[in-house]
């Protein structure tokens, strides 16, 4: 057996490009990210449940986001609400859609052809307004697929008692915000309220097929000393693009002459993007190309 001491060479340094670093993800701003949920939600929320009510004058308005420990949210919704969780699959992680139960049965009556004049106290759901409750869950979940583009959410439990149906843990923080919807007609406003906590926030990011990450971009200081100013790019000017048979094709030989005429506008590319367009001229008896048109910024 051959045993032999490799000599020891010194370590060549790392050299980073600081346009290619500050661009590396950053943690998701959840604050944001719950934000643009919301935004989101409200806007589908406005068709689906538009179509559930038979109205198409309906608007929705997100009111104050806030971010507070499970319990306090529990305890403000505890009483008079029917609340829906939605999971992605098995998954724990989820959202709580809670709305008061006098709001549920004014739409219904509503749509029964009454007022829609309820007491703010009305507690119960009724029998009758048990089918409607069930479109309304239905709506919700089609609604929080759009949102979030997670196709997997599903109502996995619902009921008045929200310690049955949200599986969060009492000291978790969570995410909140409140839907308030309006009907042409109606002076009563109903209140979608969410509830989402983090590890369902992180679903949601990780699903985008883009990251949020920020940073600055790639020459906003400009190309003098930039890391990237000196890396060459093959440029690739097209004078001439002949169609051709293959029967023609096969029939060339030594001597055959193939008649071309060279662009007017003559594009220029880097691999297949195009990034100006010229004319043919000429510098020094050699052809050149003389830009007429460029979507390369004036500051790089």
């Amino acid at each position: 057996m051959i045993s032999a001491t490799f000599p020891q060479t010194a370590a060549r340094a790392a050299s980073h490009c600081d346009e290619l670093l500050s661009r590396a993800a950053t943690p998701p701003d959840f604050a944001n990210e719950f934000e643009r949920f919301a935004r989101q939600f409200a806007e589908h929320a406005q068709s689906s449940l538009g179509e559930l009510c038979d109205c198409r004058a309906m608007q929705g308005e997100i009111g104050e986001l806030a971010q507070l420990p499970a319990s306090d949210w529990l305890t403000q919704i505890a009483t008079g609400n029917v609340h829906s969780f939605y999971a992605l699959g098995q998954e724990r992680c989820g959202i709580l859609v809670s709305t008061p139960v006098a709001d549920l049965v004014a739409r219904f009556e509503r749509i029964l052809g009454g007022t829609g004049e309820i007491e703010e106290d009305y507690a119960v759901l009724p029998a009758s307004a048990a089918r409607f409750a069930q479109q309304f869950e239905d709506r919700i979940a089609e609604t929080l697929r759009r949102a979030c583009d997670r196709r997997e959410i599903a109502a996995s439990a619902s009921g008045s008692v929200v310690d049955q149906v949200a599986p969060f843990e009492a000291g978790e923080s969570i995410w909140t915000a409140t839907l308030s919807v309006s009907l042409a007609g109606s002076k009563r406003v109903w209140r979608v309220r969410l509830a989402a906590s983090e590890a369902m926030l992180a679903k949601i990011v990780g699903s985008r097929a883009v990251s949020p990450a920020t940073g600055r971009t790639i020459g906003a200081r400009g190309l003098e000393g930039s890391a990237i100013a000196e890396v060459e790019m093959p440029l690739r000017a097209v004078l001439v693009d002949v169609p051709m048979s293959i029967a023609r094709l096969s029939r060339l030989s030594p001597g055959s002459l193939i008649p071309v005429a060279v662009h007017r506008n003559v594009p220029l590319l880097i691999g297949n993007t195009i990034i100006a367009h010229g004319t043919v001229g000429e510098i020094d008896d050699r052809v050149a190309l003389e830009l007429t048109q460029t979507s390369i910024s004036k500051d790089h």
